[in-house]
């Protein structure tokens, strides 16, 4: 089990990817889980980037920059999704939820691009 901010893998040739990478390679998994959760504070904070907030410090852009490109596309999605009778309210739920489970969703692809020994 390895958790992290905002449900990254880091970036290849980290400490992150080299975590995983050997333990994959240690214990050959049959299955490799990437579990994002509701309520995210990084997501959140990413939301708030895409939105335009301030620059947050420089060791919390390095994460922020991995999890913005997931809540652009889900921002994205909404607007051109709209539903009539949607609160703004639901509206943010349904930003918040997808920016998240696309924020998983880019770190399998990563990992998977990045490293042949998960990928194997």
């Amino acid at each position: 089990v390895q958790q992290c901010m905002g449900n990254i893998a880091g970036h290849a040739g980290g400490a992150l990817f080299a975590s995983l990478e050997f333990a994959v390679a240690r214990f050959s998994p049959k299955v490799l889980v990437v579990v994002g959760h509701s309520g995210d504070e990084v997501v959140h904070a990413a939301l708030q980037q895409v939105r335009g907030a301030m620059m947050p410090s420089k060791s919390m852009r390095h994460v922020l920059d991995q999890v913005v490109p997931s809540c652009m596309k889900a921002v994205s999605d909404a607007d051109n999704d709209s539903a009539s009778d949607e609160t703004t309210g639901g509206r943010q739920l349904r930003v918040e939820q997808t920016a998240t489970e696309l924020n998983a969703l880019y770190t399998i692809k990563q990992l998977l691009v990045h490293s042949p020994i998960i990928r194997a």
